[in-house]
């Protein structure tokens, strides 16, 4: 697993952004455009893979019968998870390529270098899906669903200063004045950033902290119905995996304050493995779980190394992103699976 030499990949259940739960985007990396129109068509057909395993609406619970609770909020949080795993790593990416390359009154940062950002469109539809179907889908949220609503609003406004701007250096028409659209769509377009970045923050923090609860009841009742076996031993190792990356991607994170979550997370690792060493041809049942216990594998020899320099104090922004890059496979492969009760 890690990076591409394209681009790094994002989850589809709940990856980390920012010092949220949801970290892609403290791997900003710098792509080529001929990489990222590759990059946007291995994520479009990600999308397309994903809706066709997903778990259907009122679908079977944990009991074989209809949707627990915890899964229809689940269900629900997923519909807002889809919009930002989608729309909101571009958004940064797009904004971080134009700050490189921009000054902040819009014109190059280098002579001779246009500035360059990706434009943003489709990348929103999943969003507007969350906004339409979100008040319909039980259970009723006000305060996401006016997060959400909010949330389209400001990246609406952004993405549409990404189209125009992008229309401009495209056709080189900066050539013609001198950049002075380039300098009157300039504050609007950081104010413009700046909103948007708010609602995600806010959006983000809201769908994470229920997350987290649905994740911590829904791993009981599977203790409770079906005993400490793959699925539990899997969920609880995302579990563990999503406390770690959280904690090392904080804002003056220090290896002491992360001690206890790397501890629970070998634990997890060494659970997960015991099982399903012992209990491979029972454990491969489970759709996508040979890729799963790779990344799980991957994820925690990463953490492993990481918190080995992490200790030493020597740690650069580019270690980091190696765990983020490994989360966020383990987060793809972890939406994959399906459990057979």
């Amino acid at each position: 697993m890690g990076a591409t030499q394209c681009a790094k990949t994002c989850w589809l259940m709940s990856s980390v952004r920012r010092h949220t739960v949801v970290p892609c985007l403290l791997a900003v990396g710098l792509f080529a455009t001929g990489c990222d129109k590759l990059t946007q068509a291995l994520e479009d057909k990600a999308e397309e893979v994903v809706g066709e395993v997903a778990t259907p609406e009122g679908g079977a619970g944990p009991g074989g019968g209809g949707a627990t609770e915890d899964e229809k909020l689940g269900q629900k949080l997923d519909l807002y998870i889809q919009c930002t795993n989608r729309a909101s790593r571009r958004m940064y990416d797009s904004w971080h390529k134009y700050s490189e390359r921009a000054k902040e009154d819009g014109t190059p940062a280098k002579k001779n270098r246009v500035p360059f950002l990706y434009k943003i469109d489709s990348e929103l539809t999943p969003c507007e899906e969350a906004v339409a179907k979100g008040p319909g889908t039980e259970p009723t949220l006000p305060e996401v669903e006016k997060a959400m609503a909010d949330y389209l609003t400001h990246a609406k406004v952004f993405a549409s200063y990404t189209v125009e701007l992008d229309k401009y250096y495209e056709q080189e028409n900066y050539k013609d004045d001198d950049w002075a659209k380039g300098k009157e769509i300039a504050p609007k377009f950081k104010a413009a950033f700046e909103a948007w970045s708010k609602a995600d923050g806010i959006l983000g923090e809201m769908v994470a902290t229920k997350k987290d609860v649905v994740e911590l009841n829904m791993l009981a009742l599977v203790e409770e119905r079906y005993g400490k076996k793959i699925e539990w031993h899997s969920r609880n190792s995302v579990h563990a995996a999503k406390a770690f990356v959280r904690c090392v991607t904080a804002e003056g994170a220090k290896a002491e304050g992360c001690e206890k979550v790397f501890t629970e997370l070998e634990e997890a690792e060494h659970g997960f493995r015991g099982f399903y060493d012992g209990n491979k041809t029972e454990s491969d049942k489970v759709f996508w779980m040979s890729s799963f216990q790779r990344s799980i594998g991957d994820y925690y020899a990463e953490s492993k190394k990481f918190m080995r320099d992490f200790r030493k104090g020597d740690i650069k922004p580019d270690r980091v992103n190696k765990v983020v890059d490994e989360y966020n496979d383990l987060i793809n492969d972890s939406n994959n699976l399906r459990y057979t009760r």
